[in-house]
């Protein structure tokens, strides 16, 4: 069930989700790409909408198994980390 909310939440904010992950994407030019977009427009949704259903320790679980390189994986926490805590 979590699975598909995701998914519903994900394609109802999307046009809000690309604005975050645009500026992922201009902001760290070099270390995105923008081939894994929707992935980073579903950690965008689980940060800003679902967080606080998913202990912070299970988030960053999700951000660094993925399919990203090394300098990726920092720049891809550091952004929802700035997400969560709004700094």
């Amino acid at each position: 069930m979590f699975i598909k909310q995701i998914f519903y939440g994900v394609m109802r904010y999307m046009d809000f989700l690309k604005v975050c992950t645009e500026n992922l994407f201009a902001n760290n030019k070099a270390t995105t790409d923008r081939k894994d977009e929707n992935l980073y427009h579903i950690f965008a949704y689980l940060a800003i909408f679902r967080l606080d259903e998913l202990p912070i320790d299970d988030f960053k679980h999700f951000v660094n198994v993925k399919l990203f390189n090394k300098n990726t994986k920092k720049i891809s926490c550091d952004f929802f980390y700035k997400i969560y805590f709004n700094k």
